[in-house]
Order: structure tokens, then C-alpha cells, then sequence
């Protein structure tokens, strides 16, 4: 399997989570393969926004390209909607992370698997359905 179709099919999973949670969502068509910033998902309804960045890795560690992250913060600001980073694990499912907890290095936003499972929001916390647990 391509990264492109393991990544789509993870996005296609998201989607109808999200969608059974009440939400409106939109896969973003060539996110990442146009000039202008734009995330992967944005699911909508009216008490809550969110735009989600997407990866399935299968990797102790996820890092995101600076230029990527920071294309993905600066769209979510100017939009008003709050970003979420989901790394789907394999054999775990999904972690939905606040960008503010990767580590910013010279190239890249990283976090280990460890510190992303010490940081991860239930979807159930994102979608506002729940409140998070310390």
C-alpha cells in the first residue's frame, strides 16, 4: 500500500467518525499538493470548528516538516478554527494531538509515540462531548 492510499484511507476513517459525532466534514481535495496551505480535514457544526492535519505512521516518532506545521497553524488562525494533529497508529488508532505539545526542532515539529500517548485527546474530549480526564 502507497503512503498516499495508507494516509487517504486514514483521512476516509476520520471523516466518518467525526460524521457520527454530529459533525459536518470535508476531506480537503490535494491538501499538501497545492501552493496555498489548506489541512486535510475540516468538520464543522455549530458550537464547535476543527481542522485536523493527518498522518499514518508507523514510526516511534512523528515529524512534520516546519514549513508544513506552520502553513496548517497560520490557516487555522486566519480561519478562526482550532487545529488538531491525528496520527493514526497502526494496531492503536488514532491520537489527536494540540500542535503546542511538538517539539520544534531546526526542520521539523516532532513527538515521540510516548509523549503522544501522555498527550493524546480522546475524540470524544475534541468533539467537546466529553470533558478530559486527568
Amino acid at each position: 500500500m502507497t503512503h498516499y492510499t495508507k494516509g487517504a484511507n486514514a483521512e476516509r476513517e476520520l471523516i466518518h467518525l467525526l460524521f457520527g459525532k454530529g459533525f459536518s466534514v470535508i476531506r480537503t481535495a490535494g491538501s499538501g499538493k497545492t501552493s496555498l496551505p489548506a489541512p486535510d480535514i475540516i468538520a464543522l457544526k455549530p458550537t464547535k470548528q476543527l481542522a485536523f492535519e493527518c498522518k499514518a505512521w508507523a514510526s516511534n516518532n512523528l515529524s512534520i516538516p516546519l514549513a508544513s506545521m506552520e502553513e496548517f497553524l497560520s490557516w487555522c488562525n486566519r480561519a478562526g478554527i482550532e487545529a488538531i494533529i491525528a496520527w493514526k497508529y497502526p494496531r492503536e488508532g488514532w491520537f489527536f494531538l494540540k500542535p503546542g505539545v511538538f517539539h520544534k526542532t531546526r526542520k521539523f515539529y516532532a513527538i515521540s509515540h510516548k509523549e503522544a500517548e501522555r498527550h493524546n485527546l480522546y475524540l470524544e474530549v475534541i468533539t467537546g462531548l466529553q470533558s478530559q480526564l486527568k
